[in-house]
């Protein structure tokens, strides 16, 4: 048949197409959105998005935690994106409803949310008793991320 010599031609004419695309795999549209949203480079954009796509089961609530997360003064998006890569962003909606009651009422910082998380869910069983009691001595603190990284302390020994 004829169709053989045309090969080459299209294949040809289809390879320049995706040379705007030669920075990596297509930007997931939530991804972009956010990104507009916070004034995040192209380059941190493609890194966030590579990270993202290595966690599809979290993706929708990754996304959400990351917009509250941005949304914070001093936000700082390469922090955000090593913690996503190194397993050390914890998305409230993967968070308890009373852990996350408690992250909201103090303003926890990230690095508090994640060693809450560690403790708490290695002590599921007494979940509730913990955090009530936890709840009860940050009441009063000044630095409620700084004080519950003490006691947590206390809570793993």
């Amino acid at each position: 048949t004829g169709m053989p010599p045309a090969m080459p031609g299209a294949e040809a004419a289809a390879a320049p197409a995706p040379a705007p695309q030669d920075d990596g795999p297509p930007i997931d549209p939530q991804i972009r959105a956010l990104c507009r949203e916070f004034n995040i480079e192209d380059r941190l954009m493609r890194k966030l998005n590579a990270v993202m796509m290595r966690r599809p089961e979290s993706f929708d609530e990754d996304v959400q935690t990351l917009r509250e997360r941005l949304g914070e003064p001093r936000a700082d998006v390469g922090v955000l994106i090593t913690q996503l890569d190194k397993g050390l962003f914890v998305s409230l909606g993967c968070m308890p409803k009373p852990m996350v009651e408690l992250v909201r009422k103090y303003g926890l910082d990230d690095r508090a949310s994640q060693r809450l998380a560690e403790s708490i869910m290695r002590r599921k069983e007494t979940m509730l008793d913990d955090l009530r009691d936890l709840d009860v001595r940050l009441a009063s603190a000044d630095r409620p991320s700084g004080l519950l990284m003490t006691l947590l302390q206390g809570l793993d020994t």
